[in-house]
């Protein structure tokens, strides 16, 4: 008998371990297909560890069984879409993913996590509507949905959270009116620079009216609504406006039709001017003039870049020469690699003009099987043939994940061109100075300390392959950002193929004072130039003669003058200042950027130990951004086990 039951003890023991080591495997199943499928930075977990427990940003708590209970990966720098599995961490407690580059709407999955109690998702690109989903999940405690896409209106639904302590859904796009949420009351909440309207309803009456700005809203802690209408509704938009009058009407009506006829004509317009510019190019002329102009007034540098104007060939110009001068030529692709497309094709390739910088200009073409290559035209090429070859294909070995790749080149007697990855997202500069309207992208402290990051390994990179080894044009306009704004360095070695089209002070903002001739610049140079960019990234202000900005500041006088006496806040970019938790690791960069800008070159570190100090500071930021969130979800956890939260 005793046999029996320890044999059925047994049993039932390995049974348990069963399911729980299938449980655990369904969360490292899980965990996997995430890694698979989001794009940008890759999760560097050791793939054959068995136990997910082990991996980075991942916690597990055996009282659940040994399951997977916290995912925190802030500031990873992970894109795409969420992939369906992450449902099966069904005991989830904590999710977090802010501010990364993911897009899409929330996998349906979600509705699985039934013990979520701390969702993070700020930060991204997440859009669509809130889906019913999320109104089932009853233990959400903390729900920050803020800086993405989302849009409809705010559902009524949230009252379905009766646990809801903390919701946050600032900066989207939600329309209509605040409904007068009956959940217990939040201790915290923001719908900030929406497109809301109407009035706040009485039980939010509390919060500041920062919680409440960059809508159309009205009543307590706001202005009155007109009428006195002072909150208590929230329902719609303001109910005592006066109607339009009939001849209003009729004159929105006329200017509406006026406005589409226009558009029309517009349209027609430009359809012709299309066909006139194809059929030139089928007669192999050259591009319109308007191109070169557009050519030399757009100045943002770099390889890959948003904007510019359009040609009818990336390399348009020398089209006719390339039948006859260089018909015996061809595309020469570095590395073993399969030709993606020749010289013709690149000739035939439809353009876009993304800017004139130092070496010449560079275009985005679009082959007809919608590869995209960045291609630079050089300008003043000195060198001769053998000469040019023997550098380029020195450059073409430098492969760096933090370099933007050099796929090929092509030369002629009059034609000198180099092809690169294109870049989606442009260059820093153009993200930091071009765009101040409402379409603006925001950067945040972890984007700009991780392209800070990325751009320092680029160049230390480049340095790292001898002592004469340097970039020899840094700026900001040369540091490219890939969807998930991961930094990468362009223009590097073209300092010893042409000589600069720019006339000296138009980089002058970036030269280091010992700086004569551009063609020599030394590594400590190079330091000098990834300080003004430091610079440029924390106080978003262009240095003196910028391509983005002929006035501009003198960076570091500047920045000495605002901190001279002591550490000042006003000196970074008013996008900063609202992550005062990081203001130590904004000093510390701060410093170090003036370090690099010494007037006297042996003062200034070398690019391997600014590289090091960089990452020491983002990874001080992200420790403490992760322990805040710790704290937070353990005093939510004990709030909730004791009941709802008091007024």
């Amino acid at each position: 008998m005793n046999n029996a039951l320890f044999l059925s003890t047994l049993l039932f023991l390995l049974s348990s371990a069963i399911v729980s080591g299938g449980d655990l495997a369904s969360d490292r199943a899980a965990l996997l297909t995430l890694r698979a499928t989001v794009g940008g930075r890759s999760l560097l977990w050791n793939l054959t560890e068995q136990n997910p427990c082990s991996y980075t940003g991942v916690f597990c708590e055996n009282d659940k069984r040994n399951r997977v209970t916290t995912l925190r990966l802030p500031g990873m720098g992970l894109s795409g879409n969420l992939p369906l599995g992450l449902g099966n961490l069904t005991e989830l407690q904590t999710l977090s993913l802010r501010f990364n580059a993911l897009t899409g709407p929330i996998p349906s999955d979600f509705v699985k996590l039934t013990s979520l109690r701390n969702l993070y998702l700020q930060g991204n690109f997440f859009d669509g509507q809130i889906p019913d989903f999320l109104f089932s999940m009853q233990n959400l405690v903390r729900l920050n949905l803020g800086k993405n896409n989302f849009s409809g209106e705010i559902s009524p639904k949230f009252n379905s959270l009766t646990r809801l302590d903390t919701l946050y859904l600032e900066n989207n796009h939600f329309t209509g009116s605040i409904p007068d949420l009956s959940v217990p009351p939040l201790h915290q909440f923001n719908v900030s620079n929406n497109q809301l309207n109407g009035s706040v309803p009485e039980r939010f009456s509390r919060f500041d009216g920062s919680a409440f700005a960059g809508n159309e809203l009205c009543g307590k802690p706001l202005e009155a609504c007109p009428g006195g209408d002072n909150g208590g509704g929230g329902g719609g938009s303001h109910k005592k406006k006066n109607k339009l009058s009939g001849g209003a009407i009729a004159g929105i009506v006329i200017g509406s039709v006026i406005g589409a006829i226009l558009i029309l004509l517009l349209l027609f317009l430009l359809c012709r001017k299309s066909r006139k510019s194809d059929s030139r190019e089928v007669a192999g002329a050259a591009p319109p003039k308007s191109v070169e102009v557009a050519d030399v007034a757009r100045d943002s540098g770099g390889v890959g870049g948003g904007g510019g104007a359009s040609g009818s060939s990336a390399v348009a110009a020398s089209k006719a020469e390339g039948k006859s001068n260089g018909g015996g030529k061809s595309l020469i692709f570095f590395g073993d690699v399969n030709r993606p497309f020749d010289l013709e094709e690149l000739l035939r390739a439809s353009a876009e003009v993304l800017g004139k910088g130092t070496f010449g200009t560079t275009y985005k073409a679009t082959m007809d099987l919608g590869i995209s290559v960045a291609v630079k035209r050089l300008k003043d090429v000195t060198l001769p043939e053998r000469e040019f070859r023997e550098k380029i294909e020195q450059v073409g070995k430098m492969v760096h994940e933090n370099l933007v790749p050099l796929r090929g080149y092509y030369f002629s007697k009059d034609e000198k061109l180099v092809v690169y990855d294109y870049m989606p997202m442009g260059s820093l500069s153009a993200l930091l100075h071009a765009n101040n309207g409402a379409g603006r992208t925001p950067l945040n402290w972890e984007t700009r300390s991780a392209i800070a990051l990325g751009a320092a390994r680029g160049v230390a990179y480049l340095h790292s392959h001898g002592p004469t080894s340097s970039h020899g044009n840094i700026k900001s306009s040369n540091i490219l950002l890939t969807k998930s704004f991961e930094a990468r360095v362009s223009d590097f070695g073209l300092a010893h193929l042409a000589l600069p089209t720019a006339t000296p002070n138009r980089i002058s903002g970036y030269r280091a004072p010992e700086v004569t001739d551009s063609r020599k610049v030394s590594q400590k140079a190079d330091v000098y130039s990834f300080g003004i960019m430091l610079l440029e990234l924390l106080t978003g202000k262009a240095p003196t003669h910028s391509s983005l900005n002929e006035d501009g500041v003198d960076l570091p006088r500047w920045v000495q003058s605002v901190v001279q006496d002591e550490w000042n806040t006003e000196v970074f970019d008013v996008e900063l200042l609202r992550y005062q938790n990081v203001e130590d690791e904004m000093v510390k960069l701060l410093q170090l950027a003036l370090e690099c800008t010494a007037q006297y070159p042996d003062k200034r570190p070398s690019m391997d130990v600014v590289e090091r100090r960089i990452q020491e500071i983002s990874r001080s930021s992200l420790e403490r951004e992760e322990e805040e969130e710790k704290n937070e979800f353990s005093q939510q956890y004990y709030s909730v086990d004791s009941g709802p939260p008091q007024a």
